[in-house]
């Protein structure tokens, strides 16, 4: 076509020539210019439609290779992505298990790591989308304009993706993406596909300008071949026929040159948009569907050309992006699934701790409630060696009942301290300061450790500093209890050598306060470096200790460190096995006031005070020990089991004073208390006897309705008080030492009581028992709970009185379950054998003693 319109103009430039010397020369250099830009802007739009032509087919080819890229890419992001959703899955996993320390670091890792690294692939995701859908948008844009606002978001989203490539955790992955995303850039060079495009816009903005110049030039040479014609027309009519032909030849030919440059430009122009910018227009489309997640449209392959080879890959991608697709949603699926697993393990170890929460409130209720039941029968064992103590003349007699006396005492001590263990595990225990003489504190302590070690043959010493203060202010009974815990582990764990007691002394300048030291050495087996943190565990015991078959630390040492806490002082240990350990308790203490250091000397008081007196006790062995304390003190008496006689006996006589269990079998001590002070107009004092730990208080005498309240064993000192009119506090006994087993006991009652009352007691609380025992087996056979509850602790009580310790184990799981309303048939199989055992042992005891048992009462 190209060679065509040469020729035509040719001719026409000749033809041109021919008329030279026809018309000035003015209009035939207008005629031949406008003739050459006509040539020249047909020659330009031929070269523009072939350059056109070789760049729609370079942006063909550069779309494809660049889809082909950004495929790639997309497949190693999602890749990268998957691997950085497992590492926050597996991060969240791992902290469930996870604690303390672990735990912190692990939430650290998912939230500055993990989660981190997953959105900035998130992000190079969605930048990799917007960089595709604007690069495969070039080959159909239209203007220069729109080409460079695109250019600059890709430039950015490229820079943005190259940032986050170091966030793969994949080096291969990272290094191939790179390169990927480098090929990317290069398309934004001199040379790349935004460069070609311009190119074709260029061409394209050409195209119209050279169409707009060839109308100009027409109607120039259409004016030239009017003047021609005028001028043949004024020169020659002979001429004008031919000047005529020529004049509608040439126009003619312009006219043709024009409508075939027209239709060449045209058709060009059609084919690329049928060939190219339709194919292209169509797969922007898909594109954009691809970007929306619409992957269920078939991508159709319109050509073998390199659109039809993008449309092929763009299928490919759809496919895999479709197959991606339905792994995320396998993926979320089974993360939902191990979420929930998770979760249910979760719950599982609330559950379980719960369970084990509440099964150790269970066992320390049941150690408080034991260690309440035992001060029951502490009430004979104290009593009767205080009244031994006041029949005994002065001298070495009288401090060896002392000792025994305060050894009772200290059990008691003990059983309030497990009461206050379980206190303390709710954080109710408090320290309460007296005034105390240390040297004294010392002696005790001194007393206790010269008996412990001459029972095992050890040697012993006790060392004071000369600086110590004579008085001090603070918890001496706290103190006193963990230092004879010290020495009894002291002299328990040492089997020959020596067990020394010191006190040391110095002042804290700043608090002008003494800092005493209370450090017990010994020459024991020692402990294991890796067991002296475990030696204050409750019921902790070292591989030492079951080596040697020694008998575990129990609760002393648990105790100990946390009255030491309470009382603000520090407990330490040192020890080296197959040498000996060192403990030290450190407290600092105000100075005391010797003049108000109170002397606890418990004797048995022999006072004609002439009371009449109404015991309100259900126990028989606790109903004779407080008889014996009134007779001594010149009272008579009149008793009653059950609150109902009480009221009875109540308003058929009257009474100075009542002293009234709180624990009766048919009604609470308070009711019988508020039934009193109804019925009679002038209610005698009401003094209540309980086992309980009680304060004393106002508040606390006022909520049970009575005067007075003593704690059981009662203190004769103390009830010598009451009876005068005088109101004691709450009994604070000081801690002191283990008690003796059936034997020893029987012995010291039988010192006390006499051998007659003695035996009395004893074949009462046989008789008693036997039919306590089929009352109970009766209550447990109907399941009634309440009733197998209040035999069980009856005889529990009874019992306690001459240490029947395997009964009264049993006993009290027996009352426990039925508190619990549990089933106790189990637990009760062997309650009369056991039962029959105890009896036994006590008949034993008894005859080992030279009791003479009644044969009719046993």
């Amino acid at each position: 076509m190209t060679a065509s319109l040469n020729i035509e103009f040719t001719d026409l430039e000749q033809n041109l020539a021919r008329l030279n010397d026809l018309l000035p020369a003015e209009q035939m250099t207008s005629a031949t210019d406008a003739l050459q830009d006509l040539r020249q802007a047909v020659g330009t739009l031929s070269s523009l439609a072939q350059a056109r032509l070789a760049t729609a087919g370079d942006l063909v080819s550069r779309s494809r290779l660049t889809a082909e890229q950004l495929s790639e890419l997309n497949a190693l992001i999602s890749a990268q992505t998957d691997i950085a959703r497992v590492r926050v899955t597996a991060a969240i996993a791992d902290l469930v298990d996870a604690q303390g320390a672990a735990h912190r670091e692990g939430l650290d890792q998912l939230a500055d790591v993990d989660f981190f690294a997953f959105d900035r692939h998130v992000e190079l995701g969605a930048a990799i989308d917007t960089i595709g859908f604007h690069m495969l948008q070039v080959s159909e844009i239209e203007d220069r304009t729109r080409l460079k606002v695109i250019q600059s978001i890709v430039a950015d989203n490229l820079d943005l993706a190259e940032r986050r490539l170091g966030y793969f955790p994949s080096p291969a992955a990272e290094t191939r993406a790179r390169a990927l995303v480098a090929l990317l850039k290069a398309e934004l060079e001199p040379d790349g596909g935004f460069s070609v495009m311009d190119a074709y816009l260029r061409t394209q903005e050409a195209t119209r300008q050279a169409l707009e110049t060839i109308p100009e030039n027409v109607e120039t040479l259409s004016g030239f071949s009017g003047a021609l014609l005028e001028r043949v027309q004024s020169e020659t009519r002979a001429v004008q026929a031919r000047t005529v032909q020529l004049g509608g030849t040439l126009t003619v030919g312009l006219l043709g040159v024009l409508v075939v440059a027209l239709a060449a430009t045209v058709l060009a122009w059609q084919f690329a948009r049928r060939r190219i910018v339709e194919r292209l227009r169509a797969l922007a489309s898909h594109i954009g569907a691809l970007g929306q997640e619409h992957y269920d449209r078939a991508i159709p392959v319109t050509g073998d050309d390199e659109i039809g080879q993008m449309e092929r890959s763009l299928d490919a991608l759809r496919l895999k992006a479709a197959e991606a697709l339905a792994l995320r949603g396998e993926l979320e699926n089974t993360v939902i699934q191990r979420t929930g697993e998770i979760v249910a393990e979760m719950q599982a170890h609330d559950a379980a701790r719960n369970e084990a929460e509440a099964s150790s409130r269970a066992k320390s209720e049941f150690l408080a409630m034991m260690s309440h039941e035992i001060r029951t029968p502490l009430n004979g064992v104290i009593g009767m060696l205080r009244l031994l103590e006041s029949d005994t003349p002065v001298g070495s007699g009288r401090n060896r009942l002392a000792t025994a006396r305060v050894s009772a005492e200290h059990l008691l001590a003990l059983t309030n301290d497990i009461l206050d263990y379980s206190s303390m595990q709710d954080g109710h225990a408090k320290a309460e300061g007296v005034h105390f003489d240390l040297r004294d504190l010392i002696g005790q302590l001194a007393s206790f450790l010269k008996i412990g070690a001459d029972t095992k043959g050890l040697a012993f010493s006790v060392d004071l500093s000369s600086s110590a203060p004579l008085a001090l202010f603070g918890d001496v009974g706290k103190i006193r209890q963990v230092v004879i815990n010290l020495l009894s582990n002291a002299i328990k764990y040492t089997s020959s050598g020596e067990v020394a007691l010191l006190i040391d002394h110095a002042l804290n300048p700043a608090t002008g306060r003494h800092v005493i030291t209370f450090a017990v050495t010994d020459t024991g087996i020692g402990i294991d470096p890796e067991n002296i943190d475990r030696i204050f565990d409750a019921y902790g015991r070292t591989g030492n200790f079951r080596q040697l078959e020694i008998e575990g630390m129990g609760l002393g040492l648990t105790i100990s460190r946390r009255l030491t806490e309470l009382i603000g002082g520090g407990l330490s240990v040192e020890s080296e096995p197959g040498i000996g350990s060192r403990f030290s308790l450190t407290v600092e203490l105000p100075e005391g006031n010797i003049a108000q250091v109170e002397k606890i000397r418990e004797v048995a008081v022999n006072d004609a005070l002439g009371k009449h007196v109404l015991l309100v006790e259900d126990n028989k062995v606790n109903r004779m020990v407080a008889q014996g304390y009134l007779d001594r003190l010149g009272c008579t008496v009149e008793w009653a089991e059950t609150g109902r006689d009480a009221l009875d006996a109540a308003t058929s006589e009257t009474f100075d004073l009542v002293l009234l269990d709180l624990d009766l079998p048919d009604m609470s001590g308070a009711d019988v208390a508020a039934r009193l002070r109804e019925m009679l107009a002038d209610a005698p004092l009401l003094v209540a006897l309980t086992a309980h730990r009680l304060s004393g208080t106002a508040e606390e005498l006022a909520a049970l309705g009575v005067d007075v309240a003593l704690e059981k064993p009662v203190s004769p000192r103390r009830l010598a008080a009451v009876l005068r009119g005088e109101h004691p506090v709450a009994n604070t006994p000081p801690p002191s030492a283990n008690t003796d087993r059936t034997l020893s006991g029987l012995r010291e009652d039988m010192e006390d009581l006499g051998p007659s009352t003695t035996r009395e007691i004893v074949e009462e609380y046989l008789l008693r028992a036997n039919e306590l025992v089929v009352a109970l087996s009766d209550a447990i056979d109907r399941a009634d709970h309440a009733d197998t509850g209040r035999i069980a602790h009856q005889l529990k009580g009874a019992a306690s009185n001459f240490h029947l310790v395997r009964l009264m184990t049993l006993l009290a799981e027996i009352e426990a379950a039925s508190k619990r309303g549990g089933d106790v048939r189990g637990i009760a199989e062997t309650l009369e054998t056991t039962c029959e055992a105890a009896s036994e042992d006590l008949r034993s005891a008894a005859r080992d003693a030279g009791l003479q048992l009644s044969v009719a009462k046993t």
